[in-house]
């Protein structure tokens, strides 16, 4: 497999920004056993791509450190973007830096001119774990025509921003004696729920994205991610939802999420 970190100056954000690629490659085979590298890397073929975004904690190495899915992705051909966002809330701000746009617009420019991922809306699936999940589906809701899918591990899909998922997540973080990254007070309030998005996007009449919610039994946040299933079911979109009750820590949980996950898409 080839894991790329990268950096680019973000125009979005007025700052160097990393990020991570991973790219499928060569694995032995008895189907490849006698092709020749022209053969197993034809020209002209692109990857169908996992955008995967991480916790209130992480960046760009995160999920690749603490699950196994660079190895879930080779069984499956797929290319993973990994984006180290700053844990901002996946927000725009206005004006000021566009953390949702560097993804979905800039990183999604960059990465489709540098590498070989596919630009077709079905071949584009953008996840995330716990305000990941969060980012995804917000991501997902503003930009329809790039993705088919979401992976929510966790998350929510919030109306009410102070008395909702963000607030509880940044009641956790300073729980564990960290200070919140964006808080609510500063937060862009119409950019940050997600709702009235996902309402908006049901009457446009545009293609809705596939979405998987997941969610451990153990997790007090467990609640939010229940309520989104409902709240998106009830708009129509077409929602897997799955609680994994048996997990002994959020990586294991996220971990099992992430290889059901990739295990039920179709190879590449």
């Amino acid at each position: 497999m080839a894991t790329l970190q990268m950096n680019i100056l973000s125009l979005r954000l007025g700052m160097q920004m990393n990020f991570s690629v991973y790219l499928p490659s060569y694995v032995p085979s008895k189907e490849n056993a006698k092709k020749t590298y022209a053969e197993i890397y034809p020209r002209g073929e692109t990857f169908k791509t996992l955008w995967l975004l991480p916790s209130e904690y992480g960046d760009d190495q995160e999920l690749i450190g603490h699950t196994a899915i660079l190895r879930y992705a080779e069984q499956k051909g797929f290319a993973v973007v990994f984006p180290c966002p700053l844990n901002r809330q996946y927000s725009n701000e206005y004006p000021g830096q566009k953390f949702l746009d560097f993804i979905t617009d800039e990183l999604w420019t960059v990465c489709h001119g540098t590498f070989a991922l596919s630009e077709k809306r079905e071949d584009n699936l953008i996840g995330g774990v716990s305000l990941g999940a969060y980012g995804a589906l917000k991501g997902a809701m503003r930009n329809p025509e790039k993705y088919g899918g979401v992976l929510m591990i966790g998350g929510a899909c919030e109306e009410d921003l102070k008395g909702g998922y963000l607030a509880a997540v940044n009641e956790k973080i300073a729980q564990e004696g960290l200070i919140p990254h964006l808080p609510l007070d500063d937060a862009p309030e119409g950019d940050a729920e997600i709702l009235p998005a996902a309402k908006a996007l049901r009457e446009s009449g545009t293609e809705k994205p596939e979405i998987s919610i997941f969610w451990a039994g153990n997790d007090p946040l467990a609640p939010f991610a229940q309520r989104a299933a409902r709240n998106l079911s009830a708009l129509g979109y077409p929602v897997r939802a799955k609680e994994f009750a048996d997990c002994g820590d959020s990586w294991e949980f996220r971990d099992l999420a992430l290889k059901e996950a990739i295990e039920t898409l179709p190879d590449a």
